[in-house]
């Protein structure tokens, strides 16, 4: 018995990246005020104007995470946008949503082989779940739903580059 408590303490702090901050925003690491929709959708999963923004489908572990840690594409993307090893499948590592990552020919990031990204293609991919390929993405990938102005202003500040100091 104690070895296996060994080892799921073992597996859990090898998902955390050796911190305990599973929250999007834990640690003060998010922005304190948002300069955009965009960004609000992307850290928050809410969007200034009120308008739902919700998740269709996804497997059962990216829920469970989501409803852990935070409903913005931060939870699973990170905050400087690098993508994050996720919880429960800490072998799982979103990949990265920075300018470089999405428009550029450098693949390496985990979005494999599937040409650049467009705003066109962000909406899809983001709504549907397809990238530029056409290939379906991996079911821990949620759906989103949100009203066309909101996905509009997500896709603006994706195409944009961002730190936060």
């Amino acid at each position: 018995m104690q070895k296996i408590l060994i080892l799921v303490s073992m597996l859990v702090l090898a998902s955390c990246n050796g911190r305990f901050d599973h929250g999007p925003l834990s640690g003060g690491d998010g922005p304190s005020e948002f300069v955009s929709n965009g960004e609000r959708i992307y850290f928050t999963g809410s969007s200034t104007s009120g308008n739902p923004i919700n998740t269709i489908g996804g497997n059962s572990h990216m829920n469970m995470h989501m409803r852990m840690h935070g409903t913005g594409c931060v939870t699973c993307h990170g905050v400087e946008r690098e993508g994050r090893r996720l919880w429960p499948q800490f072998w799982v590592k979103a990949p990265a949503l920075t300018p470089e990552a999405l428009f550029t020919d450098d693949h390496a990031d985990g979005h494999g082989d599937h040409g650049n990204y467009d705003a066109e293609s962000l909406r899809r991919v983001i709504t549907e779940g397809v990238d530029p390929a056409g290939k379906q993405l991996d079911s821990a990938m949620p759906r989103w739903s949100m009203s066309r102005s909101d996905l509009d202003d997500l896709v603006v500040y994706l195409q944009q580059s961002h730190t936060h100091d």
